[in-house]
């Protein structure tokens, strides 16, 4: 059996993700995604598609869809923004944690996309994303270049060859180095992720691939990343299915606290992130106003609180703090006073 490979392209659908100039992050990430993932069935892998075509599924659904195929790794195409046009450039992976296969294959991608000319930024934890949270196998997300950076774009649309070839080669080194073989290369192994309930087959594996199986099944909660949003709810703490009845439901979502000076209206407020810059702040700011939410960032002992919505009635905020998870944001309703 080939090492199966999950190839998401960001967005998609009604979700455009970050444009530029009428350029859409969606369009970019479906054609590359599709290159990479014909790359790498050449290379022997086996290859699935959370999407081929502009439809949407959510951040929680595709990480689902790469689950239910039993996938080996996770890789999730997209293209990097800030708030400022041609401010930054170059390219960023981004993992749950900095260990393992997925360090390993975040690092080797970023190193063959400097080659074919991208800055090469760094490899970034980012564990409140959903697709690297909620993905049973290693995952990485590739930011290819800023989509509002014209040198950036420039670079994917003339060197789009050599961009796909860039990840899929990146990605084909470290499995290969791992000792985890593609069917092509006539030497597999049988591997059961311990998140299913099954045990680790180590009979045909080195060092090396032991050390990384182990380590991208354990579960780590912490973060690293100084701005990193301040969250104490559980992880997993938005229901997938009906809305709640009673209060006690409510548990990990709702949190009494002072509004600012320029809070927004209304008794309930969605907290989606507390920073230590204003910068940070108005990173996160941007990117949810890209995505049509109102935002109010204030200062609340020295730290930077962004919130976003007004809503009258607790379900409405939960309706909504569903959807900005499913997102990939990390949110806490928060109750005015």
């Amino acid at each position: 059996m080939a090492y199966k490979i999950m190839v998401d392209a960001g967005h998609g659908g009604y979700d455009g993700g970050a444009s530029y100039n009428g350029r859409l992050e969606k369009d970019d990430t479906l054609r590359l995604a599709l290159a990479v993932g014909e790359l790498l069935s050449e290379k022997g892998y086996d290859v699935e598609y959370t999407r081929t075509t502009d439809v949407y599924d959510s951040p929680v659904q595709k990480a689902r869809i790469g689950n239910d195929s039993n996938a080996d790794l996770f890789v999730s195409i997209h293209r990097n923004s800030s708030p400022t046009p041609n401010t930054y450039k170059g390219v960023q992976t981004l993992v749950y944690e900095d260990v393992g296969l997925k360090a390993d294959l975040a690092r080797s991608v970023n190193n063959e996309l400097e080659k074919v000319g991208y800055r090469n930024i760094n490899v970034v934890e980012r564990p409140n994303l959903a697709v690297l949270r909620r993905t049973k196998m290693p995952a990485i997300l590739v930011e290819t270049g800023f989509i509002n950076n014209d040198e950036d774009n420039a670079r994917f649309d003339s060197q789009f060859d050599e961009t796909a070839n860039a990840i899929a080669t990146g990605i084909d080194d470290v499995i290969k180095a791992a000792g985890l073989k593609s069917e092509a290369q006539n030497n597999t192994v049988n591997v059961i992720n311990t998140m299913d309930g099954g045990e680790i087959d180590t009979s045909s594996t080195d060092d090396l691939e032991r050390d990384n199986l182990i380590r991208d099944n354990s579960i780590v909660n912490d973060s690293t990343e100084e701005d990193s949003i301040v969250d104490d709810s559980p992880e997993d703490s938005s229901p997938d299915n009906d809305e709640p009845t009673d209060n006690s439901n409510y548990e990990g979502y709702i949190k009494d606290v002072p509004t600012g000076e320029n809070d927004i209206n209304g008794n309930y407020q969605l907290l989606v992130g507390i920073y230590r810059t204003l910068g940070s702040a108005n990173y996160q700011m941007n990117n949810l106003i890209n995505t049509g939410y109102p935002v109010t960032v204030f200062e609340d002992e020295d730290l930077f609180q962004v919130r976003t919505g007004s809503y009258e009635t607790i379900e409405e905020a939960l309706i909504a703090a569903r959807e900005l998870r499913d997102r990939g944001y990390e949110t806490l309703i928060v109750i005015g006073k």
